[in-house]
């Protein structure tokens, strides 16, 4: 195998990867938000007969899950900046007039991209799970 059929292969295996993470990603911060927010109106819902004593429990529960996929998130942050590093060195090295690893769109307003999105789903969900770790600790002085 050539230099040029090396690079070509690498270049190909960096995309794959990256786009793995990114998908795995995005349906992650599509999917926390909905399952926590269901739990969480089930288990607040006057009519669901849940004893709140054991929301104390159940909300550090989810606040604990969501705190652990969050630094999982963070990691996969780190992991696709490094792919699109290498990415855009590989697109140099290939000689590509454009690439979707050195010709990234700049954020937008200079702030807001993925990071940003992530940063704001997982606070509303972590502040959603803070919410019944009160409500359990309130029951408990009642």
């Amino acid at each position: 195998m050539n230099n040029q059929s090396a690079l070509l292969a690498s270049y190909t295996e960096v995309c794959k990867s990256y786009h793995a993470i990114s998908e795995f990603r995005g349906k992650l911060l599509a999917l926390i938000p909905i399952v926590s927010g269901t739990g969480i109106s089930l288990l607040i819902n006057k009519s669901y007969s849940v004893d709140s004593t054991h929301l104390l429990a159940v909300g550090t529960f989810g606040m604990l899950v969501t705190l652990g996929l969050f630094f999982y998130e963070l990691r996969g942050i780190q992991r696709c900046k490094y792919l699109i590093s290498i990415g855009g060195d590989l697109e140099c090295e290939l000689e590509m007039k454009w690439g979707q690893f050195k010709d990234r769109p700049p954020r937008l307003y200079g702030l807001i991209g993925a990071e940003i999105a992530g940063w704001i789903i997982y606070t509303a969900v972590l502040l959603g799970w803070i919410y019944v770790v009160a409500i359990g600790v309130r029951s408990l002085y009642k």
